[in-house]
């Protein structure tokens, strides 16, 4: 059995240039649900026009066993 989480980068830590995510913080927070046992099963990355290679939010699910 599985169970399931919506994924959102609202929860990365923000810090910064308008208190935004850089890609380092949204990479922590994902390798932080891989180490509670999370496995992203689906992701949509928007990357924001304003700021080329900046901040990205997404949202997404993940999965892991049932305990």
């Amino acid at each position: 059995m599985w169970e399931y989480k919506i994924i959102d980068s609202a929860n990365a830590a923000k810090t910064g240039f308008l208190r935004g995510r850089t890609v380092e913080q949204d990479e922590a927070y994902l390798n932080a649900l891989g180490e509670e046992g999370w496995e992203i099963i689906d992701i949509d990355f928007q990357m924001d026009p304003t700021m080329p290679g900046g901040p990205t939010h997404f949202h997404g699910i993940a999965k892991r066993a049932k305990s």
